[in-house]
């Protein structure tokens, strides 16, 4: 919901643009599964490590990384 069906985010709240071939570059997967699992401090990013599986959570990954893909 943050980061839009598009992946492009909402500069207003501050979200990344998954589409962003500079944002993809910059960020590895362990730190995606990081920030999904524990959610990102100081941020309206929540944790889903207790609302989805490690599966669950490896998919939305390759979801992120989908969004960079032309």
């Amino acid at each position: 919901m943050c980061h839009g069906i598009d992946g492009k985010g909402y500069p207003a709240i501050k979200t990344p643009d998954f589409t962003d071939a500079k944002w993809q570059a910059s960020v590895k997967d362990s730190e995606i599964l990081n920030v999904i699992k524990n959610g990102k401090k100081d941020t309206a990013m929540p944790a889903f490590a207790d609302k989805l599986s490690e599966k669950e959570i490896l998919a939305v990954v390759r979801q992120v990384r989908a969004f960079g893909r032309k």
